[in-house]
């Protein structure tokens, strides 16, 4: 739970006065296996109920949204899994 809070804490700060931010500009760290594991938790973030996940499927662009409370899922609500790719060379090339 704590590091869940500590990430849903991270993605508040990142969003600050606006709305939402970027899946990438969250996630992205100073190596891979770091970017993953944000990717990760970020997962747990949205199916828990600490943020929803907004797709702008034309454009490929992921943005993360962070709810101020926890949010329960509505009752009979159908579950959709949203797969996001993390390519290693892809990674490295947002490192510039």
């Amino acid at each position: 739970d704590e590091v869940l809070d500590d990430a849903w804490r991270e993605l508040k700060e990142k969003v600050g006065e606006r709305s939402r931010v970027s899946f990438w500009d969250f996630v992205h760290a100073g190596s891979y296996e770091e970017t993953v594991r944000k990717a990760y938790l970020a997962s747990f973030l949205v199916t828990y109920g600490y943020a929803e996940l907004e797709v702008e499927p034309l454009e490929g662009r992921y943005y993360l949204k962070p709810f101020e409370a926890q949010r329960r899922p509505v009752s009979g609500a159908q579950a959709v899994s949203v797969p996001i790719s993390i390519d290693r060379d892809v990674w490295a090339g947002r490192r510039c």
